[in-house]
């Protein structure tokens, strides 16, 4: 139902110049946004349950008219926004995320992650060697699960995925846990490489939906460029899930652990390309120090920065921390901390730490390196400012 929403509105033509522009404080932009998002969620609930004659029309045309007033108000002219205005699984995911601790957090992330990502029936669309059998969905025992979106820039992949049951006990549940017989939380390889333990729960969407955004670091697999993908700057990732369980997340049992809805054993196996996109990487020397801790370069993707950094031994003078554990933080030119997004360590033989990390990263230029102790104080240790071309 979504897609064929979708395609509708890509049809249709709309004359934006019609529309009056207006100066919206951020409390009115969003306020705008919260009312146009709810009466395109009822405008999809109404089809469903009436399922009146020339309904899809009639709730494509308002869905387009909405998106045209949320484009000049609020100013989201890019790909995502038909995506979240018609329940794609990016703008499910940021509505499931509302009110709970690190909603902020979690929408930078979907709505950047979403803007760069494709789907996974476009990356179906590229292989016409008919050499692989690939799945993007799975179904067994009335649950189907299927993957809608992927990223890739070479440090971090994302995949998104929906899981669809009539099941009453599962619906019940706030969201579902995946799980494997062969490695007991389930079985993702990429490439052969065993990276289980990376997905994430589904989380309840909707009646008789869940959805998930499943981020797997790739940084660890890299030397100092990006993760090879060979020649066609294609990795195949292989999804396994053999049980799936309930859960309640504000209600805990005896024992002290989720309340669980049930339990249902099959197979759902997710089988699927994913193309490396390093077009849009560009790397920068940086090459600045102070207190032994150097920045050596950066390299820019589509959504996020890396920041490849050279530590020396902390729990040696004049640092002292016996942890060798410092708060280190990106921050931008307000001193506001970039959001990390993964993360890789290599400890050298004199203690000393060559490091890489990923941030969320929104075109800022003017840069720093922060590292303070852990102490009362937050001593700082360095404050390292670098420039983004």
């Amino acid at each position: 139902m979504e897609k064929k929403l979708y395609e509708l509105l890509n049809e249709m033509e709309l004359d934006v110049t019609e529309y009056e522009d207006m100066e919206w404080s951020s409390a009115e932009k969003e306020a705008a946004k919260q009312r146009i998002l709810r009466k395109v969620r009822k405008m999809g609930t109404y089809t469903k349950k009436k399922k009146r004659k020339n309904g899809k029309w009639k709730i494509a045309a308002g869905a387009a008219a909405a998106c045209a007033l949320l484009v000049g108000a609020v100013g989201l002219a890019n790909p995502i926004l038909a995506k979240t205005m018609l329940g794609g699984v990016f703008g499910r995911l940021i509505e499931s995320v509302r009110g709970e601790k690190y909603e902020e957090e979690k929408t930078a992330v979907y709505s950047k992650i979403g803007e760069k990502s494709v789907e996974a029936e476009a990356e179906l669309a590229k292989r016409t060697d008919g050499e692989e059998a690939y799945a993007i969905t799975a179904e067994d025992q009335g649950i189907t699960i299927s993957i809608s979106d992927i990223y890739c820039d070479g440090y971090v992949l994302y995949y998104t995925a929906m899981l669809q049951t009539d099941d009453a006990e599962l619906n019940r549940a706030d969201g579902i846990l995946t799980a494997s017989k062969e490695a007991g939380s389930d079985m993702l390889k990429i490439e052969g490489m065993d990276m289980s333990g990376y997905s994430q729960a589904f989380h309840k969407s909707d009646d008789n939906v869940f959805v998930s955004a499943n981020e797997i670091n790739l940084l660890s697999e890299t030397d100092d460029g990006a993760f090879d993908a060979g020649e066609d700057n294609t990795i195949i990732a292989d999804w396994t899930i053999t049980n799936l369980t309930g859960q309640i997340w504000d209600s805990w049992n005896e024992q002290g652990e989720y309340e669980s809805t049930g339990r249902i054993d099959g197979e759902w196996r997710l089988h699927f390309p994913v193309t490396v996109d390093t077009s849009e990487n560009e790397a920068y020397v940086i090459d600045r120090e102070e207190s032994g801790i150097i920045v050596k370069d950066v390299v820019k993707t589509k959504a996020g920065l890396v920041v490849r950094m050279h530590f020396p031994d902390f729990r040696k003078e004049p640092y002292n921390d016996p942890y060798n554990d410092p708060y280190i933080a990106i921050k931008d030119a307000q001193g506001n901390a970039l959001q990390w997004m993964s993360q890789r360590y290599e400890e050298n033989a004199d203690g000393t730490t060559d490091s890489w990390i990923m941030v969320l990263y929104n075109g800022e230029k003017d840069l720093s390196l922060e590292v303070t102790k852990k102490d009362a104080d937050e001593t700082r240790i360095a404050d390292i400012a670098f420039q983004i071309p």
